[in-house]
């Protein structure tokens, strides 16, 4: 059961970093601003204005990230440059033992990079 939690976990995460950077790209591709929305908590949908192959269910997951503000709006200009601040969100499986992955946006060009969620230090840390 752990192992199908943990790939849960890492389908969710997946799906979210694919619907990022599916919006980063087609924002540069038409040359406009493009936005994904990602909301808070379990059994969400990401929904976006240039997302070409479709909205993404996230299922079984919860959604997490810092800020008090739902749902979380990602937006990239014409050039693939994020507007908001930088963004780490996380996904879990409350109570399952299984590992939280994480997300984090870089502020100003996007980049992102994947890892474990560290709930104690409340940060991205590379495996």
């Amino acid at each position: 059961m752990s192992w199908l939690n943990q790939k849960k976990v890492d389908d969710a995460l997946a799906k979210i970093e694919g619907a990022i950077k599916e919006t980063q790209r087609e924002a540069i591709k038409r040359s406009r601003d493009c936005t994904v929305t990602i909301p808070k908590g379990i059994d969400q949908t990401l929904t976006g204005n240039c997302l070409v192959t479709g909205n993404r269910t996230i299922e079984d997951v919860t959604i997490y990230y810092s800020y008090s503000t739902t749902p979380r709006n990602i937006s990239f200009d014409f050039k693939g440059l994020n507007t908001p601040p930088g963004t780490t969100l996380w996904v879990s499986i409350p109570n399952s033992g299984v590992k939280p992955k994480c997300l984090a946006i870089s502020t100003g060009i996007g980049l992102m990079r994947t890892g474990n969620y560290d709930l104690g230090a409340g940060e991205c840390i590379r495996p």
